[in-house]
């Protein structure tokens, strides 16, 4: 694990896992559902029921893994079995973040196919050739907002380790730093500050962008360079998270496990 293919290997293979149960777990909670749906109205409109819980099922269970991958993502920043192997801060961030994200898209995969098997369940026999003499010209548009998408989940996870890297730097110059008060108090100053910056910076940007007449929603054309141009945004901002995040990592952030 001494480079970014061996480091990332391994830290895949722990998030794979995680996913894997979360997704297991939401598995066998629609059967148990289905079951109690049978006992209670037979199998009228049964296999509609199954798809429609899972549809509920999926946002819970991508708020879940978010929160258990943004938890696995911080604990990897100040694991002694991380911290302490021979690759630089930059290759274990770089790794880390790029992994938990792969991760979960593969989520993402796994429940896309347990969709599309359920709905082809609930309406076979009932499926109708569709016309998509027009999907052409908006593929520009869906694949900017992929890509947006992705730019966000990244801004974000990058933004809670940052949120907790300047709590840890912070702490350092307290004298009583291991009061838990202290450090919800704390928590809720950065994340306050925090919020403001970005939203007064991303907002000064749009409204300058607006302006200079580069933004509209008129037609599809403009809705789709509003994508990309935001996804800039959000790329910009993924590069400054990322470079103060390092650059705490280096100088301030100490392994606590």
């Amino acid at each position: 694990m001494n480079d970014f293919a061996g480091l990332s290997k391994n830290l895949i293979r722990e998030k794979w896992r995680l996913m894997n149960w979360i997704v297991g777990i939401d598995i066998l909670a629609l059967i148990v559902l289905f079951i109690m749906y049978l006992i209670s109205n037979g199998f009228s409109g049964s296999t509609n029921y199954f798809f429609q819980i899972f549809v509920v099922s999926v946002t819970i269970v991508n708020f879940i893994s978010f929160i258990m991958l943004s938890r696995k993502n911080e604990h990897v920043f100040t694991s002694n079995n991380y911290r302490l192997l021979p690759v630089t801060d930059t290759t274990l961030y770089i790794s880390n973040l790029f992994t938990t994200f792969v991760a979960f898209v593969y989520l993402q995969v796994l429940e896309a196919i347990i969709a599309a098997i359920l709905y082809a369940i609930s309406n076979f026999g009932n499926i109708e050739s569709g016309d998509f003499s027009g999907a052409s010209s908006g593929m520009g548009l869906l694949f900017g907002a992929v890509v947006f998408m992705i730019l966000v989940s990244l801004v974000m996870w990058s933004g809670i380790t940052l949120i907790h890297f300047l709590i840890s730097w912070i702490k350092g110059f307290l004298p009583f730093k291991s009061q838990k008060f202290v450090t919800f108090i704390l928590y809720l100053v950065v994340i306050w500050g925090a919020s403001v910056i970005f939203d007064i910076a991303t907002g000064y940007i749009y409204r300058w962008i607006y302006t200079a007449g580069y933004m509209g929603a008129q037609t599809l054309s403009q809705i789709t360079n509003a994508v990309w141009i935001t996804s800039g945004i959000m790329l910009v901002w993924l590069l400054i998270f990322s470079f103060i995040n390092i650059y705490l990592m280096k100088r301030w952030v100490e392994t606590i496990r």
